[in-house]
C-alpha cells in the first residue's frame, strides 16, 4: 500500500498514497450512513456498496465489474452440478483459469489504463491482488460446498463492500445472513479508542517513511546510517504501522455497519520465530494462502512441508508484485521459514541446548526473527543492483 514495487527495487514512497484516503474517506461515509440513516430511508445496503466501489475505482470500475460480472456467471454455473466431485473439479478449472489470468495481467500489465494519453483513461482489465484473493476463496467454498453460490444481491454486496476492496479480505462464508448495524458504537469509548488507537497507527506509518529523508539534509554523507535507519526501522515500522493502521480502521469501520472482519495485525514484530510472526502478520490474506496451498497434497498422498513452503511464499511475492523484487522475496522467506522448521526439528532431538528457554534464549530468539524479516526486505534490492552493475 505504502510501497512502491516496480523496477529492481522497493523503495519507500514518500507521500501518501492517495489510495489510501480515498478508501478512508469512502469507508467513513458508508459506515456513518448504514448506521445512522433509519432504515425507512436508507436504499438498499447493496446499491450503497455499489456506489461505494464505484467511487472508490471510478473509471477503472468498468474492468472491476467485468472481472466480477464473469466470475459470478462462473460460479452461477457452478452451483447448477449436483455432483460434488463434478463441481469440484469445475472449480479447481475455474481457480487455475482464475490465476493464469490475474498472472498473465500481472506480467503483461494489462491493469495499465488503455488510452491512459487521452484524457478520460479507461480499464478493461480490473483484477487486482484483493479481488483475486475474495474470488479464489469464494470459488473454492462454492466448489467444496461450503456455502452455495450467492444471489446477485448477495454477491454485489460482497464484491463492492468498501471495508475490504483494497484490503483486509472477507470471506463470503463470514459475512452475515442478516445486516444489522449498529449505531450504538458511535456512543461506545471503548470503540472509539480503537479508533484513535488505528489512526495512530496510521499517522506513524506515514511519519516512518518520511523520517529518512530528514537525514541527508542533516547528515549529507551519512549514507550508511540512512541505510540503517531504512532497513531496520522506518521500512519495517512504516509499512507495517500504515497498513496495520489501515486495516484496522476498516475493521472498526465495519463494526457500526454490521459487518465483522477478523483482526488483521496482531502485533507481528517481537514474536520469536518467523511461524509466529506470519501467524500475525496480515492474517486474514496469508491465512488463505496457508488453506489453500500450504495444506495442498497436489495429489500426493500427503504434503511436502518445505515443496509447499517454498512455493506458497513465491506465490505470496507474486502476488503482490510480478517483478524480480517480489520472486525473490518470497524466495527467501521460504527459505528462512524452511530454516526455522529444521532448527526446530534439530533443538526438540537434541536433550540439552545451552540456554534453553531462558530469557537471553527467548530475547535472541525475537531479535533474531525481527532482524532475519528486515533482511527479506532488504537483500533483493540489493541483490538485484549487484546483479544490474554486473551486466
Amino acid at each position: 500500500m505504502l510501497l512502491n514495487s516496480t523496477g529492481a527495487s522497493v523503495q519507500l514512497a514518500s507521500s501518501i498514497d492517495p489510495h489510501v484516503l480515498l478508501g478512508l474517506a469512502i469507508a467513513v461515509a458508508v459506515s456513518i450512513f448504514i448506521s445512522v440513516v433509519p432504515q425507512t430511508q436508507r436504499p438498499n445496503i447493496t446499491i450503497v456498496a455499489l456506489l461505494a466501489a464505484i467511487a472508490y475505482y471510478r473509471w477503472a470500475f468498468l474492468g472491476f465489474a467485468v472481472v466480477a460480472g464473469i466470475a459470478y456467471l462462473a460460479l452461477r454455473y457452478l452451483s447448477g452440478h449436483t455432483d460434488g466431485a463434478k463441481r469440484w473439479n469445475w472449480a479447481c478449472g475455474a481457480l487455475v483459469l482464475l490465476t493464469a489470468v490475474f498472472g498473465a495481467g500481472r506480467i503483461w500489465h494489462w491493469d495499465a489504463p488503455v488510452g491512459s494519453a487521452g484524457p478520460i483513461p479507461l480499464v478493461l482489465y480490473g483484477l487486482d491482488m484483493w479481488l483475486m484473493l475474495r474470488l479464489v476463496t469464494l470459488f473454492w467454498e462454492v466448489g467444496s460446498g461450503t456455502v452455495a453460490a450467492p444471489s446477485l444481491t448477495q454477491y454485489v454486496l460482497w464484491v463492492c463492500l468498501p471495508f475490504t476492496i483494497g484490503g483486509p479480505l472477507l470471506r463470503f462464508s463470514e459475512m452475515p445472513e442478516t445486516v444489522r448495524p449498529d449505531r450504538s458504537l458511535w456512543r461506545s469509548r471503548g470503540w472509539w479508542a480503537q479508533i484513535a488507537r488505528s489512526s495512530a497507527l496510521l499517522t506513524a506509518g506515514f511519519a516512518a517513511t518520511l523520517f529518512p529523508l530528514a537525514i541527508p539534509a542533516h547528515w549529507p554523507h551519512a549514507h550508511v546510517i540512512k541505510s540503517a535507519v531504512l532497513t531496520f526501522f522506518a521500512g519495517p515500522f512504516g509499512f507495517y504501522f500504515s497498513t496495520a493502521g489501515y486495516f484496522g480502521l476498516m475493521e472498526q469501520l465495519a463494526r457500526p455497519s454490521g459487518f465483522g472482519l477478523q483482526p488483521s495485525f496482531c502485533h507481528p514484530f517481537g514474536r520469536e520465530n518467523i511461524s509466529v510472526f506470519w501467524m500475525n502478520w496480515n492474517r486474514t490474506a496469508t491465512f488463505v494462502f496457508r488453506d489453500y496451498l500450504f495444506y495442498n497434497r497436489w495429489g500426493r498422498q500427503n504434503y511436502n512441508v518445505y515443496f509447499n513452503i517454498l512455493l506458497l511464499f513465491t506465490l505470496v511475492g507474486f502476488w503482490h508484485a510480478a517483478n524480480a523484487y517480489w520472486v525473490l522475496w518470497g524466495i527467501l522467506n521460504g527459505l528462512l521459514f524452511c530454516t526455522f522448521l529444521l532448527w526446530r526439528r534439530y533443538t526438540a532431538a537434541a536433550k540439552h541446548l545451552p540456554l534453553r528457554g531462558t530469557p537471553i534464549a527467548k530475547t535472541a530468539a525475537r531479535a533474531l526473527t525481527y532482524l532475519s524479516v528486515c533482511m527479506c526486505w532488504y537483500l533483493p534490492s540489493k541483490v538485484l543492483q549487484q546483479l544490474a552493475i554486473a551486466i
